[in-house]
């Protein structure tokens, strides 16, 4: 201790979480003294901390932390906490600037609002029907306030005349509105040509809505759409003022005529950016590009060609060239479909390769064909510590005996993929699509070598025991994993829950198994699981032939291991948006699957 002084002790710490900072400064009482620094507490960053749900916050913040030095609260996700115990904390900080609140109890009723008064930032999940408050009190509370973001949890009954008149025409100074049509119920989507006619100071607007969107143009109003993303039933659009996007342009210096125009990534991306409607990098970089109209001296840090229109080898080589240009040296996070691993491998399907089913027979396939160009990939993203891989769609239509059909894409190519997976030595999430032609042994040598995974789903839509068997014989050697989601028609509960046994330190946090069926009827596995995993805040076990009796017997079970209100242990023999209710927003993200690559999270505000 004695060797650095408090001033590189505070550089050190200021970068962590709340709850990391905390553990880090009671392991010692010679670190105590950093949770009174004022450059250290003042960014206070609780925001999805499961593990919180161990403490105490108030009595912690107020008599550990130096408090009246916190300026920015995050406690995003933390649903577990009491409406007053938020308020409680609330009311403690005098200066607060920034509260982040999402997926929280706390919203806009009357006792809230005036919480705010001293805010610049709020974000927030809210009911419709809590906008009862009249106008002078959004006016008195909500004067200061330059950025909201706002998520419509439900809008069941609301008087929206009252929302737009009452509440969004008295934030006339915000700048940055995100708004979260969340509701999956509710058909009607929100007014926001109306928002946006009365908030003339706006310069950013983001958009997210399960709702159908229409097109939304508001460049009468200054704002042009620089990002848009379409995943499953939500769509995200992101609007920025035109001046702000006009100031860069005009300092952009002109080509020299000796100077190359264009360059072959840039001609790829180009081929990318006319067959997708949606560019596929992070919001951040999407501006960067819409300034400077180039990807020229520009390093992706998130790459997505996530799609189920486009499967062919125009598309698939101009993936491969971005992917393997540099930059993408320097890529963190990857998702791609099946198609994109075949690269630039020309498949050749005669009518001796398919038969009246449609298989395609791979021994007919030439070896020069299987050639695999994933593992360049691998050798120039080294850095990625997300991957995802998962099935697409073919668009190209073929006829055998005058029925449509379309191509599967090249499973060679996805066999040779896999195995060269392990080699990403910084990979700290996994989500894998596995055919049932891959024996699943790549699963092993991804567990023995990256040592950092912390996340793993797998999905396997068909049959595949091969896969399920090495995966049992080898989730032990996850020690650091702490979210597993498994999804196959066939899973062995006993044989899984007792992998996840045999980890002595297991770190586990969240588990959702998904299943058509299992063989095997015992309980005690599970019962040992919940027993020596106190960490363990989600579990959900989906097995959709489970009759009414063995989904109640396993209920039972998981409801004697709930010490806590954060804890979620739910069994079903099926679940869907709508019918979830048990489940807090925080978890649906790996309840429900889908692609989280440069997707604009709103926990991010």
């Amino acid at each position: 201790m004695d060797i650095l002084p408090c001033e590189i002790w505070e550089e050190v710490v200021k970068n962590l979480t709340a709850l990391d900072l905390i553990n880090f400064c009671k392991s010692s009482d010679e670190f105590l003294f950093l949770l009174r620094g004022k450059n250290v507490v003042i960014n206070f960053d609780l925001g999805g901390c499961f593990a919180a749900h161990k403490e105490q916050l108030y009595k912690q913040i107020s008599q550990e932390v130096a408090y009246e030095y916190i300026k920015r609260l995050n406690i995003n996700k933390l649903y577990w906490l009491t409406l007053e115990e938020i308020r409680d904390i609330v009311r403690l900080l005098p200066h607060l600037e920034e509260l982040r609140a999402l997926d929280t109890i706390l919203g806009m009723r009357n006792e809230d609002v005036n919480l705010y008064r001293k805010l610049k930032k709020l974000a927030i999940s809210v009911e419709a029907d809590q906008f009862t408050s009249p106008r002078e009190l959004y006016r008195d509370n909500l004067s200061n306030l330059r950025s909201l973001c706002i998520k419509f949890v439900t809008k069941y009954r609301a008087d929206f005349r009252r929302i737009y008149y009452m509440f969004f025409n008295e934030l006339r100074k915000l700048d940055d509105l995100w708004i979260y049509d969340a509701d999956d119920v509710e058909v009607q989507s929100l007014r926001y040509d109306y928002i946006v006619c009365n908030l003339r100071n706006l310069q950013t607007l983001v958009i997210k809505s399960k709702t159908n969107l229409t097109l939304l143009d508001y460049q009468p109003f200054g704002l042009l759409k620089i990002y848009e993303r379409r995943r499953s039933n939500i769509t995200t659009i992101c609007y920025v003022l035109s001046v702000k996007l006009e100031v860069l342009q005009l300092n952009n210096r002109k080509r020299s005529l000796s100077e190359v125009f264009e360059s072959r990534t840039e001609k790829s991306w180009n081929v990318v950016h006319s067959f997708l409607t949606e560019i596929p990098c992070t919001l951040k970089t999407s501006l960067h590009i819409y300034k400077s109209k180039s990807i020229k001296n520009l390093d992706f840090n998130e790459l997505s060609f996530y799609h189920t229109r486009v499967c062919n080898s125009t598309f698939i080589n101009a993936v491969i060239d971005i992917l393997l240009s540099k930059r993408s040296r320097s890529l963190k996070k990857l998702c791609l479909t099946f198609c994109v691993l075949q690269g630039n491998i020309e498949i050749r399907l005669i009518n001796s390769l398919i038969y009246r089913k449609f298989n395609i027979l791979e021994g007919n396939v030439d070896q020069t064909e299987k050639q695999n160009v994933f593992r360049h990939v691998i050798n120039n993203c080294r850095h990625l510590t997300d991957l995802e891989i998962v099935s697409c769609l073919n668009n190209d239509k073929m006829e055998v005996d005058e029925i449509p059909f379309r191509v599967p894409c090249y499973s060679s190519a996805i066999i040779g993929a896999y195995d060269f997976i392990s080699n990403l030595k910084h990979l700290k999430r996994l989500t894998l699509e596995v055919p049932s032609y891959v024996n699943g042994t790549f699963i092993k040598e991804i567990l023995l070598k990256c040592h950092d995974l912390q996340a793993l789903s797998l999905i396997s839509l068909d049959a595949n025991e091969d896969l399920s068997s090495i995966l049992y014989s080898h989730l032990n050697y996850a020690k650091n994993l702490k979210e597993f989601r498994f999804e196959s028609i066939h899973i062995d509960l006993d044989r899984l829950f007792s992998a996840f046994n045999r980890v002595l330190s297991s770190k586990l946090q969240r588990v959702v198994i998904k299943c058509d069926y299992e063989h095997s009827s015992q309980l005690w596995p599970l019962e040992k699981l919940l027993r020596r995993n106190n960490e363990l805040i989600l579990l959900v076990i989906l097995v959709a032939k489970y009759n009414r009796h063995q989904i109640a017997r396993l209920q039972d079970l998981l409801n004697e291991r709930v010490d806590c209100p954060a804890k979620i242990y739910v069994a079903k023999t099926a679940m869907a948006p709508g019918d979830d209710l048990a489940i807090p927003e925080a978890h649906k993200d790996i309840v429900y699957f889908d692609s989280n690559i440069s997707v604009l999270h709103f926990s991010d505000f």
